[in-house]
């Protein structure tokens, strides 16, 4: 080395990183998406990648409190770059889940630029609107684009800098991305799309897997930072939304579309409500209600609330607790 150059390494001892105070870890949605760092969901073409999504950032945006049976930590501002859908789509996929945005929390944009110059854009659209703090890019083969060199390196260097900027600014920056086709000796990670790259730099992957014509669904989720998990999760073909298993065949087997509705207005109305309540969502009368709930009550899909004709789902019932 010349004298000329400079040294380009920092070293520090154990003592001096054990006596230092570092931000603790955090999550906006308990155990699944973390405060900052860079997040890869992947799935097979049709599984309900961009619903789980969608449904996750409206449920982040406005105020739910659990989002299939992980809990809401932080509602913040996100910005969901819809690349494969247009507006319209988006307008019909949120009212068949249920949702009314009274406010812009949630902001989406249709088109962007591709790799390192999409990068540098999020980079600085991050810096002009320091409240977002989860941005999601649907998919990552559409944001990488035009890309001639596929190799480990390449797919690295601007993945890289993707998690450069959610760890800078402190955001959770989510790739969702596809399956290819799977050898029979394969571990199921290895079959995300792309080079290895794409689970080295990210710093949590999450699989979701559904077979074509059926609700049950599997999500796996690995980390470096936390526990892996490995659950059942439903899809509701009514209204397209992800939930979390309710215990036994049996239930899912009795989950009628009516009894399916009746839980989703629970969850948008997000506490304790009344059959009125409920009515008023949903329609019918408070009685037609009341008597369903008393139904749902015996297969273990509500509970009674707190206060005498209040009603709630189990779930999010634990969940008030743990906050209490």
């Amino acid at each position: 080395m010349s004298k000329n150059e400079t040294e380009i390494y920092i070293v520090k001892g154990a003592k001096r990183i054990m006596d230092t105070k570092y931000p603790s870890f955090n999550f906006v949605v308990e155990n699944l998406i973390p405060s900052s760092g860079l997040i890869l969901l992947a799935g097979a073409p049709k599984t309900g990648k961009s619903w789980f999504v969608l449904q996750m950032l409206l449920s982040i945006c406005f105020n739910k409190i659990v989002f299939i049976g992980h809990r809401i930590i932080r509602s913040c501002k996100c910005l969901y770059l819809s690349l494969e859908d247009s507006e319209a789509r988006i307008k019909g996929r949120i009212k068949t889940q249920g949702f009314n945005p009274n406010d812009d929390k949630l902001l989406f944009a249709f088109t962007w630029r591709s790799n390192e110059k999409g990068v540098y854009d999020i980079h600085n659209f991050l810096k002009k609107n320091e409240d977002v703090k989860v941005v999601c890019i649907d998919t990552k083969g559409r944001f990488s684009q035009g890309r001639e060199d596929e190799s480990f390196q390449s797919d690295y260097t601007w993945m890289s800098q993707l998690k450069k900027v959610s760890d800078e600014m402190k955001v959770a920056i989510i790739i969702v991305t596809h399956f290819r086709k799977k050898r029979a000796d394969e571990d199921p990670f290895e079959v995300i799309s792309g080079t290895y790259a794409n689970m080295a730099a990210a710093d949590t992957t999450i699989m979701l897997k559904r077979l074509r014509n059926q609700n049950k669904g599997m999500l796996s989720v690995t980390s470096r930072d936390f526990q892996e998990i490995e659950k059942d999760i439903f899809f509701d073909n009514v209204s397209c939304t992800w939930h979390a298993p309710n215990g036994s065949k049996q239930k899912n087997e009795n989950l009628t579309p009516e009894r399916q509705k009746i839980i989703n207005a629970i969850y948008q109305i997000g506490s304790e409500c009344s059959p009125q309540e409920i009515a008023d969502i949903v329609g019918g009368t408070s009685k037609n209600i009341s008597n369903m709930l008393g139904v749902m009550k015996s297969y273990g899909f509500v509970e009674n609330g707190t206060k005498r004709g209040l009603w709630t789902i189990p779930e999010m019932c634990s969940c008030e607790n743990d906050i209490e």
